[in-house]
């Protein structure tokens, strides 16, 4: 399961739809994957949505939140104001840079890609 973002651009005096998930949610086709709606109205940057997708794959799961986003802002006359400004999964930066380090270690010096060492070892 992914969990894409999606930031929704509008104008500044317009707040987003109260039904926005449920928009989401009625425009789903089987095919999308999707299993559950996020909405935050007020999010930093803009609206975001949460889609909860099963597929395959990341660029699967981006392609059919787009895919999807894209029919709701068609069909769902309240968000006609809005534009999708990003779709994708967030990458948690200091994640990933602690897992390309040379030897992550965890809070006592264990390496984390490996078990400890026996002790008759």
């Amino acid at each position: 399961m992914y969990l894409v973002h999606v930031r929704l651009d509008g104008p500044a005096d317009v707040p987003l739809p109260v039904g926005t998930g449920a928009a989401l949610i009625s425009c789903a086709e089987p095919e999308d994957g999707l299993e559950h709606v996020s909405v935050d109205p007020d999010g930093p940057g803009g609206p975001v949505v949460g889609l909860f997708l099963t597929a395959p794959s990341l660029a699967v799961a981006e392609l059919r939140a787009a895919a999807l986003c894209s029919r709701s802002l068609a069909a769902y006359f309240p968000l006609a104001p809005f534009r999708m400004a990003s779709c994708g999964v967030v990458l948690i930066p200091e994640f990933w840079d602690r897992m390309a380090s040379p030897s992550p270690v965890d809070g006592i010096g264990h390496n984390m890609f490996r078990p400890p060492d026996s002790p008759s070892a």
